[in-house]
């Protein structure tokens, strides 16, 4: 049976988060103490013994579309305990959200495959591809070489702490006129900055002269990830240079960047990264039809 989750299950869906995806409580707990809601939330309630034995959270967020944002939901931490999976039990739940999302007038639900094989597990319950990312593998030697030979703002950037908000605005500025953009609001990206520094990652931001970019960067080793990389073009080389200052004994690097991203467009590969369904059931060809530099853009997408 398919509910909302009661005050008693909270600590249910917690042991049901930590056995699907093995985070730490940590990180679970933060969760569950900013994000979220029983009513975005729905369980799969097992009645022989009155506990949910799988849930998905519905994230709000809007999408742009015809010079505007219209409503979505961002479908989060879907997972079914070990032993009822392959039972139809997430095609229910997952049926259920798009129905709930459209008596809200939510007009889309989307999501991020954790694996490549689920793109056709989601086609089956009505999602399509739709958003890409441009994956970037260099090492460090390639990064100071390009840097090298691309146009830099003359001077010497300092280092200057951006805002929270003051990033969340810049980022806001800099994709809200692409069609198809995910516009997480001031709230949804504290938690996803919090997220990320829970996960040993932190925000290299820099500001100079009216410019400014920032970027999600987590050291593994001597790799560094950079999982969203927001900046005008001729202030790419000043943000690269940072990051590298940042992380000195770093010698390999991964940018997931935005297929309109200009810095590094001849470097990489393109990428299936999400995707979006319309809950009233209908092709949302105005989105999954954009392509190249027009492709749409879903980033920090808590992964």
């Amino acid at each position: 049976m398919v509910i909302f989750p009661q005050d008693s299950m909270r600590s249910d869906l917690i042991r049901l988060w930590r056995a699907c995806f093995h985070d730490s409580d940590e990180y679970i707990h933060y969760f569950f103490d900013n994000r979220y809601v029983p009513d975005n939330c729905l369980v799969y309630l097992d009645e022989s013994i009155r506990r949910p034995v799988a849930m998905l959270h519905l994230l709000p967020t809007g999408i742009s579309e015809d010079g505007g944002l219209v409503k979505a939901q961002y479908l989060y931490a879907a997972c079914t305990r070990s032993d009822y999976r392959r039972q139809g039990i997430m095609a229910q739940l997952i049926d259920t959200a798009r129905k709930l999302g459209h008596s809200r007038g939510v007009k889309y639900t989307l999501t991020v495959p954790a694996e490549s094989r689920l793109f056709r597990y989601y086609v089956k319950q009505g999602f399509h591809r739709c958003y890409k990312v441009r994956m970037v593998y260099m090492d460090r030697s390639d990064l100071r070489y390009l840097c090298k030979n691309r146009i830099m703002v003359p001077g010497t950037p300092r280092d200057t702490m951006m805002k929270l908000s003051e990033v969340c605005e810049f980022r806001r500025n800099m994709l809200v006129d692409r069609e198809g953009y995910v516009n997480w609001d001031m709230g949804a990206f504290r938690y996803a900055v919090g997220c990320h520094e829970h996960d040993g990652g932190h925000v290299v931001t820099l500001a100079y002269n009216g410019d400014c970019g920032y970027a999600f960067c987590r050291l593994d080793g001597t790799a560094v990830t950079i999982s969203e990389f927001i900046v005008k073009e001729h202030f790419a080389s000043a943000l690269i240079k940072r990051i590298l200052q940042s992380y000195p004994k770093a010698q390999r690097f991964v940018f997931r960047l935005p297929v309109c991203d200009t810095f590094f467009e001849r470097y990489g590969e393109v990428l299936d990264f999400a995707m979006i369904s319309r809950n009233d059931g209908k092709n949302p060809v105005s989105i999954t039809t954009l392509e190249g530099m027009r492709a749409p853009y879903l980033g920090l997408p808590l992964d």
